[in-house]
């Protein structure tokens, strides 16, 4: 439930989780802020020993309840590519409505293709909200009339283009550390780092590559993949993680373990507020996603909620920091098929991944 507090702090109490306990979530928490540190360096600040955390990421991974995965940004790898060179990337997300009893038949289709990162489940006129990935808003078009559109089940496709990401899903946090833990995991993240971020190259796509489906992989079994020497492997992975275009995420089921409501919000802004609006809406700790899009609506919020009640003082409150804002549509998401390459079964665990397109950097 939300916690209406007047100073004005988003707040959402953490209840029942479900199949995980206050160490689960801890470890899920530690790795959020950290995926790629070691058992024996986590051990101390979630006061426990490295064989037991071991054992807990082991059952997680095994049970398809947590995961860790790699990816970029590309707004902020564009502003770190080498002189002379340009990022050339595009995203959209695209309603599509099918024929009754064929919305499977349309998600199996299309949940292997690497340009497809995110399928979802939802409310309304239509079935499903897809997250397409390209060069350009010309190759999303080129993609959804002939690869989406002509699929058998689908009559019908709406695309929304994606302006700016305000927030994304590694900004997303339990929040289930103390003050101490927090403090002492940033200390020893940041006495560990010992080595700067570094430029987008083939060497770093190579290796964002091998750890897309975990980030928690050996540097050695990175390196073998990669055909590097494992120093080379483990130096580059340590500056990837040190640069702020790359986002190495650790990610859990939602639904299974107690986020019983994800809701779509779709505003209108007045343009002269969206900044704003969307800083406001990205300090709510259950936003996971918030962008511009271009379209009627604005700006697309998402939300992970215990309950669906939870919307309600979010509503209110939105409407009465920002009046001139309106709710144009809601969209429940009963189900997630895909998230950043990561695939789920019927009862929303990770039941595999497919690799995602990457940005390229090409001459200028």
């Amino acid at each position: 439930m939300i916690t209406r507090d007047p100073r004005a702090v988003w707040r959402v109490t953490h209840e029942d989780r479900g199949v995980l306990d206050s160490l689960d979530l801890q470890l899920l928490n530690a790795l959020q802020i950290a995926p790629r540190a070691s058992w024996s360096t986590l051990a101390p600040v979630l006061r426990t020993d490295p064989s037991t955390l071991s054992r807990r990421w082991t059952r997680l991974t095994r049970e398809g309840l947590a995961w860790t995965t790699a990816y970029v940004l590309p707004e902020r790898m564009q502003a770190h590519s080498p002189t002379g060179q340009r990022l050339r990337a595009s995203s959209a997300l695209v309603e599509i409505r099918c024929e009754a009893g064929r919305r499977s038949q349309v998600t199996d289709a299309i949940a292997r293709e690497a340009a497809v990162m995110t399928i979802e489940c939802t409310s309304g006129p239509r079935e499903l909200a897809v997250t397409i990935a390209a060069s350009t808003p010309g190759q999303i078009d080129e993609y959804v009339s002939t690869a989406i559109s002509v699929l058998p089940g689908v009559t019908a496709t709406s695309t929304h283009f994606i302006r700016r990401i305000y927030r994304e899903g590694s900004e997303y946090e339990l929040d289930m550390l103390s003050a101490s833990q927090r403090h002492a995991l940033d200390e020893t993240v940041r006495s560990g780092s010992g080595v700067g971020p570094t430029p987008p190259s083939e060497l770093t796509e190579q290796v964002i590559r091998a750890l897309q489906p975990d980030v928690r992989r050996p540097a050695a079994e990175v390196a073998d993949e990669i055909g590097v020497s494992v120093p080379l492997a483990r130096r580059t992975i340590a500056r990837l993680a040190q640069s702020d275009w790359v986002r190495m995420r650790a990610d859990f089921a939602h639904e299974v373990v107690g986020w019983h409501a994800s809701v779509v919000l779709w505003l209108v802004v007045p343009p002269h507020a969206l900044d704003s609006v969307a800083a406001e809406l990205s300090r709510n700790p259950s936003v996971r996603l918030c962008a511009s899009t271009l379209g009627p609506a604005n700006l697309a919020v998402t939300l992970w909620l215990h309950e669906l009640d939870e919307l309600d003082g979010i509503e209110v409150r939105l409407r009465h920091l920002f009046p001139d804002v309106r709710v144009s549509d809601r969209w429940m998401l009963p189900r997630v098929v895909k998230r950043l390459g990561t695939l789920f079964d019927a009862q929303g665990r990770r039941s595999g991944y497919v690799s995602l397109l990457l940005p390229r950097v090409t001459p200028g």
